[in-house]
């Protein structure tokens, strides 16, 4: 990850983010190639999704859940583990079913070599949500039901990450953690290792003038905090956005240039998706025999009630209307988030 810093320019007195915002060209979107297509075989880096920059080296297998999609031996989508056998990414990532090309590794930290706490796993179902929009992007959340590859002697899975409650939201200045081994500059440059960096909620009334009115509801924004080039592009969709152990978000899409804070990362809202998440889960539970998770005294019924996680897992969901929350103290940004480079 690199740490350049662009020379920003002196700004006109009573200088505005919005009127330069709508001076600007449209951005464009970065994101993974639709279903079907090679997403190595692409027009360029232009066209490769998101990756993170601006980081470091992330303590070796610190983070277990986090998943390595690939096709054919190669990394092209991130991902994590929220249950066992299922594992959360992006829509927009092309990941079929029951393809002997693509797998699931867990437990890695250098993907180019042979590690004895890799455990690899195929894909055995691929669920999108039923009203993702690869036009706008919009409902950008996928499960992998994945199934267990030929045991391998060391392998071990690792722990899930715990998913947030419904509806909560994160407070603009809070300061998250994504985490990927995709590409560590605009040059193309893939990492040795899983890299990490920090970036910072944005509020999404500013977020969505930036984009010009494409950032929807479901949707989370982050940004670096500072001139320094640091977030999300290509090679890291579907990774997560941490917060306090907890995953927030899902790497959707960028902007034309990796970590440019004038077009702030976008991330999937997940607590918007828990019940769905839910219904998912229950839906494919007994296919190879698992036992029935039975409630205990004074636990909600219905579609997607119940503690989903087991004793050392997430929250517990009831069913009914959740008022909307935010999550943490995050602190707001010593200055409003501004425009560099412009």
């Amino acid at each position: 990850m690199h740490g350049h810093r662009p020379r920003a320019r002196q700004r006109p007195a009573g200088w505005q983010r919005a009127q330069h915002a709508a001076a600007r060209p449209p951005p464009v979107l970065r994101a993974l190639p639709r279903p079907g297509e090679r997403p190595w075989a692409t027009a360029g880096p232009r066209a490769r999704g998101s990756w993170v920059i601006g980081g470091k080296a992330a303590l070796p297998h610190s983070r277990p859940f986090i998943a390595s999609i690939q096709m054919d031996g190669q990394h092209f989508c991130g991902g994590f583990l929220v249950w066992p056998k299922w594992v959360m990414t992006a829509a927009h990532c092309p990941i079929p079913r029951r393809n002997p090309s693509v797998r699931v590794v867990l437990g890695a930290h250098r993907l180019e070599r042979p590690e004895e706490s890799q455990q690899v796993f195929g894909v055995e179902e691929s669920i999108a949500h039923p009203l993702y929009d690869p036009r706008t992007v919009d409902n950008d959340i996928r499960m992998l039901r994945v199934s267990p590859a030929p045991p391998r002697r060391g392998a071990r899975g690792g722990p899930r990450i715990r998913l947030p409650s419904p509806h909560v939201d994160l407070k603009p200045g809070t300061v998250c953690e994504v985490l990927g081994w995709g590409d560590t500059s605009n040059y193309g440059e893939r990492p040795e290792q899983l890299m990490e960096t920090d970036t910072a909620i944005v509020k999404r009334s500013l977020c969505r003038t930036l984009w010009r009115g494409r950032v929807s509801a479901n949707m989370l924004c982050g940004a670096s905090r500072n001139a320094t080039l640091r977030g999300v592009c290509a090679g890291d969709s579907g990774g997560p956005l941490i917060f306090k152990r907890k995953v927030y978000g899902i790497v959707s899409f960028s902007g034309e240039r990796c970590g440019d804070r004038r077009y702030p990362d976008i991330y999937t809202k997940i607590s918007n998706y828990i019940d769905w998440v839910h219904l998912i889960v229950l839906k494919h539970r007994h296919p190879e025999g698992q036992q029935e998770h039975k409630p205990g005294p004074g636990a909600a019924k219905g579609p997607g009630a119940g503690r989903l996680w087991g004793p050392a897992g997430g929250p517990r969901h009831r069913s009914g209307p959740a008022a909307p929350r935010r999550a943490g103290k995050g602190r707001a940004p010593r200055a409003p988030l501004q425009l560099q480079g412009l």
